[in-house]
């Protein structure tokens, strides 16, 4: 019977090998892995010791990035299945290993930057992958119950971090298309917001606008990195300067759906845009390279003309740096 049972166990830790997800493509819709053994199986052990023993046998930094960067969309499908069946520690086990491997996927990937490998490909795979992981992380913190949300937000920070690394690494090669997915990942939250506006969730508005605010401030330091580095950041600024108009529009619809109480955290999220845009206005205005980009960001009809006054001026962003 022991020795059945080690058979047994041989063969779990083989089909976690040949099974524990697939390699990740860049794909514009995220194709999350079959979740395999989840948390809630007798033999969950031998999948976390088939995904060691898989990163052992992977050699070189960028290959281990790869792997973990597999490993961690199967953590999410596990998250995501055990959200349905309602089971909160077993999603809980599930976004913990899913942050394991998000970080260790960050780390391979600075680690071959030290090496003085160009890592434009695999910090561009980890940043769209990042980016889509949020929208999936959405879906399950909509769904469970209470005591696994705080691991859910967890992850939702792991995530963030992630693409914010992997942004910075891809910045130094390529920032016009680090730009390019910073400003996907914004707008991205500015859905979010618009959605939950709509069924009436205002704090998870508010908290979709706070990820809005802090991805378009980071567009800056892609821009930072990029003009210290000595590159041309004119395709960054007028990607900057022509997404403001669209920013603006999704947040005069949100505008209009929220209650009161909620307004001012909409408009100090339309003062960071109007101050992006304007900041990359002047930068492109410099160069001669404005072209048919509106040197005053144009702000939508839905936005209160009071708010669009204080937009103007400044007063905002000014009210908000002094609190």
């Amino acid at each position: 019977m022991k020795r059945f049972g080690i058979i047994l166990l041989s063969w779990v830790i083989v089909i976690s090998l040949l099974f524990g997800g697939t390699a990740y493509a860049q794909d514009e819709e995220l194709q999350l892995p079959s979740p395999g053994i989840t948390p809630d199986s007798p033999f969950y052990f031998a999948d976390i010791w088939g995904k060691k023993i898989g990163l052992f046998f992977t050699l070189g930094a960028e290959a281990k990035a790869r792997k973990a960067l597999t490993y961690a969309e199967e953590r999410l499908a596990e998250a995501q299945a055990m959200a349905h069946k309602n089971k909160p520690n077993a999603v809980k086990g599930a976004t913990n290993g899913y942050d394991e491997y998000i970080n260790l996927a960050t780390e391979r990937m600075e680690q071959t930057t030290r090496e003085g490998v160009d890592v434009s490909d695999i910090s561009e795979i980890v940043a769209l992958a990042t980016s889509k992981h949020l929208s999936v992380l959405d879906g399950v913190m909509d769904i469970v119950p209470e005591e696994a949300k705080e691991a859910i937000t967890q992850a939702r920070s792991v995530s963030i971090n992630g693409q914010e690394n992997a942004l910075r690494t891809l910045a130094r090669e390529n920032p016009e298309r680090a730009i390019e997915i910073n400003l996907k990942a914004a707008e991205a939250r500015l859905n979010r917001a618009k959605a939950k506006a709509e069924e009436g969730e205002t704090a998870e508005v508010e908290e979709a606008l706070e990820e809005f605010e802090r991805l378009n401030k980071f567009g800056e330091e892609i821009s930072e990195i990029a003009q210290g580095l000595g590159k041309d950041t004119t395709t960054v600024e007028q990607l900057v300067a022509k997404a403001t108009s669209i920013h603006l529009k999704v947040l005069a619809e949100v505008y209009e759906k929220v209650p009161e109480q909620a307004k001012p955290a909409i408009e100090r999220a339309m003062s960071v845009s109007v101050r992006g845009h304007e900041r990359a206005v002047e930068a492109l205005k410099e160069k001669g390279a404005l072209g048919e980009i509106p040197e005053e960001a144009t702000l939508p009809e839905g936005i209160p003309e009071k708010v669009k006054k204080k937009l103007k001026l400044g007063v905002l962003e000014n009210d908000e740096e002094e609190g």
